[in-house]
């Protein structure tokens, strides 16, 4: 899956998430970027893209996520392997 693909895929999770507030998707995006990006939006945010790409996401592979650039790489990762 191309980096592209990732991202428009991410995009069609943020848009299920967050609806019509859903943020435009870059790379250095983060939650403190975005208004009512909390802890519950990010637990939505990773079940969505788990589905979305069928990839099993760990806690602590989430943890370290600071952007939307790193969701896209682990998301491509997981793709790979």
């Amino acid at each position: 899956m191309t980096e592209a693909e990732i991202y428009q895929g991410l995009g069609e999770v943020f848009r299920e998430v967050f609806g019509d507030a859903a943020p435009p998707l870059r790379a250095e995006l983060s939650a403190e970027d975005v208004p009512g990006w909390d802890s519950v939006k990010m637990v939505n945010i990773i079940l969505a893209v788990e589905q979305h790409f069928s990839v099993r996401l760990r806690s602590r592979e989430v943890d370290k996520l600071r952007n939307v650039g790193d969701l896209a790489t682990l998301v491509q990762s997981k793709q790979a392997g």
